[in-house]
């Protein structure tokens, strides 16, 4: 539909050149020609008004310009851009296509991603209206989408989100509403009148879809009230959805009143507008039992169809001139035209793998022709800069290699000091325990603290080293402190005052402590899910973040040090 054409080309203008009314004319063409912004924006501000062969003439002297300044970054880009976009709905042939690939490949070439954002949602513009093909048509709006966001330009966002919604609406897929919807909140955000006066339009439609008819009303007076403040085109699309709220409220009458007058308003329509509304119409002739009208109507839009080359909502018309024949009683006629309906689909699907071929190769002739240009100015180059490049090139990735080694080397000597100090205080542990050992085996007491809490500690120290309570993965402060014959608190107390650490880190230490003497046994050599187990982890996960909190490496990294010692 025309809400979807004119939004497409709207995103291409910025708002000023839009709403300021630009009138080219053959007195200021020799003015426009040597200021690039205002040849793009008088070729935009034509398409808008669908004054095409005037905006090919701007594209043309925006080549002209190119050929002069060597400006290749944006003359040339805009030009096939304009070139493209003034084909789409009257020449939807192989050549628009090549100029919107051009437009593509340049944009890329030159990392332009405004301007990318602008061809992709030209792409979607051309896959819906010159192939009829709407999921390719998405694919591209969510891509320019993704380009939007990149440049951060909220306008534009808003409106490619129309453009998707729009989308939706084609496929008559409901969830569109939400982007119409989310359309209209930004733009009211930014107070951009183009962005919600379309994602409006959209919204009007599909509240009517959806029998919503207080929102539908809603918006429709709204569109209308923007429609007469800000000078938007798109009357006939206007008096479509009014058609059809009063369709929706029973009001036939009505609703013949305003498809009439959309149809006196063709002249400023688009083609697929046209084919809407004579679709639309029809189907209110059938429900009203007019079949004979209704088929009259929509053999007329089929020869409209053929006429503009515009092949939307083609496969609607033929499923509802087959329903308009059998009910007028021509049962043949309708018999041939559910068959053709059926080849229309097919050769649908034959022409997007047929066009697909087609599109490859336009694309690889295009991003030849550019290669071959790069490589000729790279020939130009000097060699001493290309020298100059390599030695640098050369020099860096020395520096890297070398700045690699040195860490490498600085983090490997970490990790040997660490496993050389875990074995050092594994050795002093086996001496205290020795220790501890010979004064029990010899009677002597060992000396008490006077601190109660030192006491404390040094027998909680002694259960931990000697019975290994940490090993029972279930164990808590509670059942450590009745061995102690003490309360939970008073440990805690002696463990927070004289280590300045919790219980459970104190228990994480004492089981890592032991993981360590496990894996450095080289005999046993112990899987390092069991060695998990046995020193008292719930998880080989937990087992492995602890361990590596604690040393700095993994346990098999931690393995691997010890092997290369």
């Amino acid at each position: 539909m025309r809400f979807i054409t004119i939004l497409l080309l709207c995103l291409l203008l910025p708002p000023a050149a839009l709403l300021a009314s630009v009138q080219p004319g053959t007195a200021e063409t020799d003015t426009l020609s040597e200021d690039k912004e205002a040849l793009r924006a008088a070729a935009f501000d034509c398409l808008n008004r669908n004054r095409l062969d005037r905006a090919r003439s701007y594209a043309r002297q925006l080549f002209r310009l190119a050929e002069r300044t060597d400006d290749r970054r944006f003359s040339l880009l805009y030009g096939h851009l304009i070139l493209g976009l003034a084909g789409i709905e009257t020449a939807p042939g192989t050549e628009t296509y090549t100029h919107l690939e051009t437009a593509r490949a340049l944009a890329e070439r030159f990392q332009d991603h405004e301007a990318l954002m602008r061809v992709l949602n030209a792409f979607g513009n051309y896959s819906m209206f010159a192939n009829d093909d709407v999921y390719s048509a998405i694919s591209y709006y969510f891509q320019a989408l993704d380009e939007a966001k990149r440049v951060d330009n909220r306008r534009l966002y808003a409106m490619i989100l129309s453009n998707i919604s729009g989308g939706y609406f084609m496929r008559e897929d409901p969830s569109g509403l939400k982007y119409a919807e989310e359309a209209v909140r930004i733009a009211q955000e930014i107070k951009e009148p183009i962005p919600l006066f379309y994602a409006t339009f959209n919204s009007a439609f599909y509240y009517l879809a959806a029998g919503d008819l207080p929102h539908a009303r809603i918006a429709i007076e709204a569109l209308e009230q923007m429609h007469a403040a800000q000078g938007f085109g798109m009357k006939a699309d206007i008096f479509l959805l009014k058609a059809q709220y009063h369709e929706k409220l029973g009001e036939t009458g009505k609703a013949y009143e305003y498809y009439a007058r959309a149809m006196e308003s063709f002249s400023g329509a688009s083609a697929s507008t046209i084919t809407m509304i004579y679709l639309k119409y029809a189907a209110l002739l059938r429900a009203d039992h007019h079949a004979d009208a209704a088929t009259r109507v929509l053999e007329y839009a089929l020869r409209h169809i053929e006429e503009s080359g515009v092949p939307i909502h083609k496969a609607q018309l033929l499923k509802e001139l087959a329903l308009s024949y059998r009910e007028a009683g021509q049962t043949g006629q309708a018999l041939d035209c559910a068959l053709e309906y059926m080849d229309h689909q097919n050769r649908l699907f034959d022409e997007v793998r047929e066009r697909a071929m087609q599109e490859a190769r336009i694309k690889h002739d295009i991003y030849s022709r550019e290669q071959r240009i790069s490589e000729q100015q790279v020939v130009i180059l000097d060699n001493r800069y290309k020298i100059a490049v390599l030695s640098g090139t050369l020099a860096a990735v020395v520096l890297a290699l070398g700045l690699t080694y040195f860490f490498y080397r600085k983090k490997n000597r970490l990790y040997r000091a660490i496993v050389s100090q875990n074995h050092e205080y594994m050795q002093h542990e086996q001496m205290l325990l020795t220790q501890i050992e010979q004064l029990r085996q010899t009677g002597h007491p060992a000396p008490v603290p006077a601190d109660k809490l030192q006491d404390l500690m040094n027998r909680f120290t002694v259960q931990m080293l000697e019975n290994k309570l940490f090993t029972d993965p279930s164990l808590t402060i509670a059942a450590v402190a009745e061995r102690l014959d003490t309360n939970r608190t008073y440990l805690s107390k002696a463990i927070n005052d004289i280590t300045g650490k919790s219980f459970s880190q104190l228990l994480s230490e004492y089981r890592i402590r032991q993981a360590i003497a496990e894996i450095s046994d080289p005999k046993a050599d112990k899987p390092l899910k069991q060695i998990a187990t046995d020193v008292g982890f719930n998880s080989l996960s937990t087992f492995y973040n602890t361990f590596q909190a604690s040393t700095g490496m993994t346990p098999a990294r931690y393995r691997s040090q010890l092997k290369g010692r």
